[in-house]
């Protein structure tokens, strides 16, 4: 039977409710509004200042269990968690289990999904929308509860976030066809609700954090600052029929300064896609000269030099099919090179791993390298990640039609995945990916197989901060710059003789110096060559790290 998996600190019987964060607090709301069972998994170590919340049970059908007793690859992972019924493929992340919550229930409810059942499909790293909706709307409403008021007539700032979600709701809705059915009036202009003109998870999950503040600072107060917010507060209650669940949300009733003001926030919708939105970083490429950012880096001490990578080829006919790329449902076009690709990295793993190693294949896509590795190495333990539900579902069919028994399959964003392992591989982890998959091989002290992609895609994020290394920082080489060198890197191609692409490798070589330097730092022996032949993709630099 499927389970999700939510954090509590307690479980008070006798008064009847449940101690935990806001963020389960929202999760157990969404289980209790669709009637879904959950399994409450008792964690009384977490460090989190804002387990400040309970929920009534009343109502909400579950059972409990420790945190030791949790079950693979559920216990890989941060909660919540949707793990499936055949025990070895688990959905983690909030936004992401709630979505697989409800394709599991009754089909009554798959309009949550919205339109074509892609609502909050996107991570938080690379979507804007989910980030706001997974992360930064709870933590402004946390703000509520972090002060004492010692003087009522002070000014206070309405957390930034609800200022967010105000204007938000004032931009032009952004749905497939748009123009069609407003000309066929089949949408109302001035109807909207977070994400489409008709409710979905989003708005499920947006709710609570509204309904607290709207308890804390008072309908009066929401019309003057959050008019737009209120209007839409109340359109949720009355066209689903849903406040008599929020009321399971119990929470300290704190004072709020009679003095307040709306903070100012630039006026775009929450969607990364607005194309309104001013980007500052768009026209940074073309206004550098790259050739002197080039020359600023190589005076920076970072001495790593590309090594050669001499490598047997493998014997695929050896391999049943579901092993081989041919299996994984690669075009013919690209069946040649992909396959070389895979080559590289699975002779460069096989020559890092040992027996009783856990392996964990990172952006594993449909399992093309962690699925061979699984099956040359029977004593180790493969785990494929990776955000993508359809690719994950194709590794899924080939590793039943194998029937290996040391895989397991976790659908998760990179931060909720907590396992320890010794072993991360990653094949073409596109920008922002490749950092995060090499800062958890650090801080697990794992050995590394890396093949980066897409550094024109590095950007800020709520994780890591560019340069990596500490050489760059202390040399102050400036982000903007750093953006440059990722730009041009991407501007690769297969004819060597081009400049641009010769221009693009030296900027390739400059970020994963960064990168291979960031893991000296910190104790690594690192090599950077280049995958054989390197005609088999533009982005062929290959990042081995061994931990000393």
């Amino acid at each position: 039977m499927s389970s999700l998996f939510v954090n509590i600190i307690d479980l008070d019987k006798t008064n009847g409710h449940i101690v935990c964060s806001l963020q389960t607090s929202i999760v157990l709301f969404v289980c209790q509004y669709v009637k879904a069972p959950v399994v409450l998994v008792v964690s009384k170590n977490i460090e989190d200042k804002h387990n400040k919340f309970k929920f009534s049970i009343i109502g909400l059908s579950y059972t409990v269990i420790l945190e030791n007793d949790l079950p693979r690859p559920a216990a890989d992972c941060l909660l919540p968690v949707f793990q499936s019924e055949n025990g070895y493929y688990c959905t983690a992340g909030f936004c992401s289990s709630l979505r697989m919550l409800i394709k599991s229930i009754h089909k009554n409810w798959i309009w949550m999904l919205g339109f074509r059942q892609s609502c909050l499909s996107a991570c938080a790293e690379v979507s804007s929308w989910t980030k706001y909706c997974e992360v930064q709307l709870q933590a402004s409403i946390n703000t509520f509860f972090d002060h004492q008021i010692s003087n009522e007539n002070a000014t206070y700032e309405i957390p930034i976030q609800l200022a967010r979600f105000e204007c938000h709701l004032s931009q032009p809705l952004q749905i497939h066809n748009i123009n069609k059915r407003l000309n066929e009036k089949s949408l109302h202009p001035t109807q909207r609700f977070a994400d489409e003109d008709n409710p979905t998870l989003s708005d499920i999950l947006i709710l609570p954090n509204i309904y607290i503040a709207y308890e804390l600072l008072g309908e009066n107060t929401m019309n003057t600052f959050l008019p737009l917010t209120l209007k839409w507060y109340k359109s949720i209650l009355e066209r689903l029929d849903i406040g008599s669940y929020l009321e399971n949300i119990i929470f300290d009733r704190v004072k709020v300064p009679k003095n307040l003001i709306l903070p100012k926030v630039p006026f775009h919708s929450l969607y990364k896609c607005d194309l309104r939105r001013y980007n500052p970083r768009a026209k940074t490429y073309v206004k550098q000269n790259v050739q002197e950012i080039i020359q600023t880096f190589d005076t920076i001490n970072i001495n790593i030099d590309l090594s050669p990578n001499n490598l047997c080829p493998i014997d695929w006919d050896e391999l049943p099919f579901e092993v081989r790329p041919s299996g994984g449902d690669i075009p013919d076009k690209r069946l040649i090179r992909k396959t070389q690709q895979l080559e590289n990295l699975i002779r460069s793993t096989l020559n890092v791993v040992k027996d009783g190693d856990v392996v964990v294949d990172f952006c594993s896509g449909s399992g093309h390298l962690g699925i061979v590795i699984a099956y040359l190495v029977p004593n180790v333990t493969v785990i494929l990640v990776d955000n993508k539900e359809e690719s994950l579902r194709r590794a899924r069919e080939r590793v039943e039609k194998l029937d290996l028994k040391n895989i397991m399959i976790v659908h998760s964003n990179l931060d909720y995945f907590k396992a320890n392992f010794q072993v991360g591989l990653c094949l073409h982890g596109c920008g922002v990916a490749t950092d995060l998959v090499l800062e958890k091989c650090l801080r697990q002290n794992a050995a590394f197989v890396v093949c980066p992609c897409c550094y024109g895609g590095v950007q800020d994020n709520h994780i890591l901060e560019y340069p990596r290394s500490q050489a760059l920082k202390q040399a102050n080489f400036s982000f903007e710059d750093y953006l440059v060198l990722c730009h041009c890197a991407d501007q690769t191609h297969f004819d060597p003789n081009c400049t641009k692409t010769q221009q693009g490798y030296t900027c390739m070589a400059a970020v994963d110096k960064d990168r291979a330097s960031r893991a000296i730092e910190v104790g690594y022996n690192v090599t950077l060559s280049k995958l054989e032949p390197p005609t088999c993709t533009p982005k062929n630099n290959l990042l081995i790290g061994i931990p000393s």
